[in-house]
């Protein structure tokens, strides 16, 4: 056990030390110290039965049932979802997994539930984020052309979709909240409010 842990603080210190040298910084608190990297993984390793819907809590905004949720993935909640997934599957979270998992930092990436009744109605949503008087768009944006059967099948709404849209960090400002606006193809917008401030 305390090889094990001595053999994650070196990936951790290997890869902390690449990305300082390698990768330019955006904003402070997108990048982890070492001692934040360990805190994540041990929040993932820790919480690996939890269900994503608990384990995600401090990092999701979720509406009424039928409306619909948003997640935001920072470094932090990647790093601990990565962790808890290999945990799951009973393998070693190398420093290659942890790299990846603090590759996101380029982008503010958000999964969002959206929900419907056809079974192609979220193939053309978008969406934006609102920041004072800023719109951000997307620079990346995944949208099923068919969505899944929702937990309400057969009643309404019958059907909902999992979207993801990465911002870049260039052109936000992390110490102010954000509005992210889920656009349905009609134009009609749903509205999740992040208080960027006070995530981890």
């Amino acid at each position: 056990m305390v090889k094990r842990r001595l053999y994650l603080l070196t990936c951790i210190s290997s890869v902390f030390l690449c990305l300082f040298i390698l990768k330019p910084v955006h904003a402070v608190s997108l990048k982890l110290t070492p001692e934040e990297i360990q805190k994540a993984i041990e929040y993932g390793q820790k919480n690996k039965n939890m269900d994503m819907a608990a384990f995600s809590k401090q990092w999701t905004v979720s509406l009424d049932k039928g409306k619909g949720s948003a997640t935001l993935f920072t470094p932090y909640h990647n790093v601990a979802y990565k962790a808890r997934k290999v945990a799951v599957e009973r393998k070693e979270f190398t420093s290659k997994d942890i790299q990846g998992a603090l590759e996101i930092g380029d982008a503010l990436t958000f999964s969002v539930t959206v929900y419907g009744e056809e079974y192609d109605f979220s193939m053309h949503y978008s969406a934006k984020l609102y920041q004072k008087e800023e719109v951000i768009h997307p620079e990346f944006e995944f949208a099923p052309e068919i969505a899944d059967a929702s937990e309400f099948w057969p009643d309404s709404p019958c059907h909902s979709a999992r979207l993801v849209f990465k911002f870049p960090v260039k052109n936000i400002d992390l110490n102010i909240p954000v509005t992210l606006v889920a656009v349905a193809p009609g134009g009609e917008e749903t509205f999740f409010n992040f208080d960027l401030p006070n995530m981890k």
